[in-house]
């Protein structure tokens, strides 16, 4: 299926009545949709605005999707820039924080898994940039601080998927998101850091994640789960999908092409589930339409 059939099934699968696309991942089709708006894609544009047009926060369940529902209004900022819907995106990340139990003046976030934490680093620094709004940056900064800080098992130094001693370890949506959002601080701040921090945990997920032989990573590092690798979208996004956005930033952000041809295996471990459902694997999608974007010319 190419992009500009994957917008046509969206198109046939939309509700207009919820703003949603049964059967759809909600956040990764806004996002993939967006991302074909920055193509210059007038479909896809008109789609992902339609489906925006609803009030910021509802019907959110849980604090990872209080984030996914402001990150896709911040991205609609920066694709169709509007009156309405900055102040639309405003209010969705405020909603967002308020249900994450953040302040102004600081937070603890300790009930949210190091997904939802770094999904919400990413939203706030991007709402930092596309909105212009300093105050965002500081709770991005803060929160992947915490994470950083608290979210490590005190006896292996990995990453964890909430706070404190016996917790499970991370997998990888843990990973792939809290890298998300330190890439995107890096892009809000300027600090090379966060860049370091990145491409430390992207060294971690690929000794505990990765798939040597086949490609792409496992969700698990231990267990039961240890085998199972997915690739298709959920509640939210794709931990392979955004490993895959992630690999292709960092090897332009570093020179090391390493990364992209590690982005170039995962997309083809998933290459046939991609296939039979491709509605399903929207930030698969997306990936592979980053990598061809910037794909040297020969």
């Amino acid at each position: 299926m190419t992009p500009d059939e994957a917008v046509a099934a969206l198109r046939a699968r939309f509700d207009p009545s919820t703003g949603r696309f049964p059967g759809t991942s909600p956040t990764a089709a806004l996002l993939f949709l967006l991302d074909r708006a920055r193509d210059r894609d007038e479909e896809g544009r008109r789609l992902a605005l339609s489906a925006l047009h609803r009030t910021p926060g509802d019907e959110v369940p849980s604090a990872c999707a209080a984030a996914a529902e402001a990150a896709v209004h911040v991205e609609a900022v920066d694709v169709a820039r509007d009156d309405g819907l900055e102040k639309t995106a405003r209010a969705a990340v405020d909603a967002a924080l308020r249900t994450f139990g953040w302040s102004d003046a600081g937070h603890e976030g300790g009930r949210q898994g190091t997904d939802a934490l770094g999904l919400m680093t990413a939203t706030l620094a991007r709402a930092a940039v596309v909105l212009g709004a300093p105050g965002y940056r500081e709770a991005a900064s803060r929160a992947g601080e915490q994470a950083l800080d608290r979210r490590v098992d005190p006896r292996l130094g990995t990453l964890l998927h909430s706070a404190g001693e016996g917790h499970r370890p991370a997998g990888i949506a843990d990973y792939a998101l809290l890298v998300r959002g330190l890439l995107e601080l890096l892009e809000a701040s300027g600090e090379r850091g966060w860049l370091h921090e990145a491409v430390r945990l992207q060294g971690e997920q690929e000794e505990r994640l990765g798939d040597a032989r086949e490609g792409g990573y496992f969700e698990f590092a231990e267990g039961a789960d240890r085998r199972s690798k997915d690739g298709s979208d959920g509640a939210i996004v794709s931990g392979n999908g955004i490993a895959a956005l992630n690999l292709i930033d960092i090897s332009r952000l570093t020179g090391k092409a390493d990364y992209r041809e590690r982005a170039e295996r995962l997309l083809k471990a998933f290459a046939s589930d991609v296939a039979k459902d491709p509605l399903a694997h929207l930030t698969l999608l997306r990936a592979a339409q980053r990598l061809d974007r910037t794909r040297s010319p020969a």
